[in-house]
C-alpha cells in the first residue's frame, strides 16, 4: 500500500479480477534493501538467508526455528500467514512487504509485540461519499470494507437510514456513493406502555411487526395499518378483550319553541310533533389506565331525530274600549277605504297622518292610543275612531270632514 494512502499512486501492482475491474492491491514487495538490481539482490538475499539459517542450526541446534514468528495477516479479508524473526507488527508488515498509507489501519499498533500464532489486522482507506436527505454530500476516510461497518465507523450505525444500497454492500477501493434519508421519530401508544423508535417502514402496520406488535383481529389502530409514517406521528394500539357488540339507542328528538305573533300571548300550537332517531354503537371491553373499562369502539346514526315544533303566542290582548250603540252602526269600513284604501299601516304622504282613518298623533293619543296608530291591530284603530266619534258628540265633520260621509253608506 501506498504510503500516502491513494489509491493511484500504489507502486505495488494490480490484480486483475474475473471482471475487469481492478481488485483490491497486493502488499507491496521490494527487491532487497541493499540498491538496485531486483533480481539479482533477491536471489542473494535467499543465498544469504539460507547459509545464515544453516549456520544457526548448527550451533544452536534448532534456534533459528524457535525465533520464527508465525503471524496470521489479515489484509482486507485476506489472509495469509507471515513468517518473521521480528516481534512486533511493524516486523511483520515488513516481512509482508507491507507499507501503511496515510488513511490505512492497522491494529495492533506498530509498535505492539506480536507473540507467535497472533494476528494482525489491515484495513485500506477508502472514500465513501454520503448524502444524507437533501444536505451537501459529505465525503468520509474509512477503513469499512462494508457500508454497514463504514457507518458503525461514523457513529451513525444506530440511525434508522434508508439507503440507496444494502448495508452489507461491500465498499470498492475505488470509493463508494451513497444516498441515504433518515427516518421518521414516531411514538407507539399501548395503554400503559410508551415506545418511541426511528423508523423508515413504509406503513404503520410495517413500524409495529418492526418493534414485536401484531394487532389482533379485533384491535383498533390509529391511524389505519396502512398509512405512510410521517415525523411526530402517534400510533394508538387499543387492544380489545373482547368481540365488539353492536346495539341501537334511541336518540331523543328536542322541541322547538317559535314565535307567533299572531297568535295571543300566552298560547301554545304544537305545529309538529317530535320523532325519536336512531343510533348504532359498537362497544368492547378494553384495557385502560390498567383497568378493564368498557368502551365506545363506534357510533352511527341509522336514523335522523326529527325535532318537534312549538308556537308560541305573542300577541298582546286587544285593549276593552268602550263606545256608545250609535258609533257601533256606523259603516267603518268605508269610512276606511275612503281615509287609507283600507289599509291599517297606511301613512300620509305629506306626513302625520297614520293608520286606517288617518289619525294625526295628538288625536290618537287623546282617545287612549300608544305609539303610532300604524303599529296598532286593525280592531284597535277600528275601536279608538268609534271612541273618538262618541267623544266629539257625533260631529263626524271635525275630524273626517271629506271622507266621513261614507259611515252612513
Amino acid at each position: 500500500m501506498s504510503p500516502s494512502g491513494s489509491r493511484g499512486s500504489r507502486r505495488g501492482a494490480r490484480r486483475a479480477s474475473t471482471d475487469g475491474s481492478a481488485a483490491e492491491p497486493r502488499p507491496r514487495r521490494t527487491g532487497g534493501r541493499g540498491g538496485r538490481g531486483g533480481g539479482r539482490l533477491r536471489s542473494r538475499g535467499v543465498v544469504i538467508g539460507a547459509v545464515a539459517a544453516a549456520v544457526l542450526l548448527a550451533a544452536g541446534g534448532g534456534t533459528a526455528f524457535a525465533m520464527d514468528q508465525r503471524v496470521t495477516l489479515d489484509v482486507n479479508g485476506e489472509r495469509q500467514t507471515v513468517h518473521t524473526f521480528g516481534g512486533t507488527v511493524q516486523d511483520v508488515l515488513d516481512a509482508a512487504e507491507v507499507e501503511l498509507g496515510e488513511h490505512d489501519a492497522v491494529a495492533p499498533a506498530l509498535g505492539d509485540d506480536v507473540a507467535r500464532g497472533g494476528s494482525v489486522l489491515v484495513r485500506t482507506g477508502r472514500e465513501l461519499t454520503l448524502r444524507v436527505d437533501d444536505e451537501e454530500p459529505q465525503t468520509h476516510w474509512v477503513t469499512a470494507l462494508t457500508v454497514g461497518e463504514a457507518l458503525d465507523q461514523l457513529g451513525m450505525g444506530g440511525q434508522a437510514l434508508d439507503l440507496s444500497v444494502d448495508r452489507d454492500e461491500a465498499i470498492p477501493a475505488s470509493g463508494l456513493e451513497v444516498d441515504a434519508a433518515r427516518g421518521q421519530h414516531v411514538v407507539i401508544l399501548r395503554d400503559l406502555v410508551r415506545i418511541e423508535t426511528d423508523t423508515t417502514a413504509d406503513t404503520v402496520e410495517a413500524v409495529l411487526a418492526d418493534n414485536g406488535i401484531t394487532p389482533g383481529e379485533h384491535d383498533v389502530v390509529k391511524p389505519d395499518l396502512d398509512t405512510k409514517p410521517t415525523e411526530g406521528m402517534v400510533i394508538d394500539v387499543m387492544e380489545l378483550l373482547t368481540e365488539p357488540v353492536t346495539e341501537e339507542e334511541p336518540i331523543e328528538a328536542e322541541m322547538e319553541e317559535r314565535e307567533n305573533p299572531d297568535l295571543p300571548e300566552g298560547e301554545e300550537n304544537v305545529v309538529q310533533e317530535p320523532q325519536d332517531g336512531v343510533r348504532e354503537v359498537t362497544t368492547a371491553m378494553v384495557m385502560k389506565d390498567g383497568e378493564e373499562t368498557e368502551h365506545v369502539l363506534k357510533e352511527e346514526v341509522v336514523e335522523e331525530p326529527v325535532n318537534g315544533i312549538t308556537e308560541i303566542g305573542t300577541k298582546s290582548p286587544e285593549p276593552e274600549i268602550e263606545t256608545s250603540g250609535d258609533a257601533d252602526s256606523l259603516n267603518w269600513a268605508a269610512l276606511a277605504q275612503c281615509e287609507s284604501g283600507g289599509d291599517p299601516t297606511a301613512v300620509n304622504s305629506a306626513g302625520g297622518y297614520y293608520g286606517l282613518y288617518q289619525f294625526s298623533m295628538a288625536t290618537w293619543q287623546s282617545t287612549g292610543g300608544s305609539g303610532s296608530p300604524a303599529d296598532a291591530s286593525p280592531d284597535e284603530q277600528t275601536a279608538r275612531a268609534k271612541k273618538l266619534y262618541d267623544m266629539v258628540g257625533g260631529n263626524w265633520q271635525s275630524q273626517w270632514p271629506e271622507c266621513g260621509v261614507h259611515l252612513f253608506d
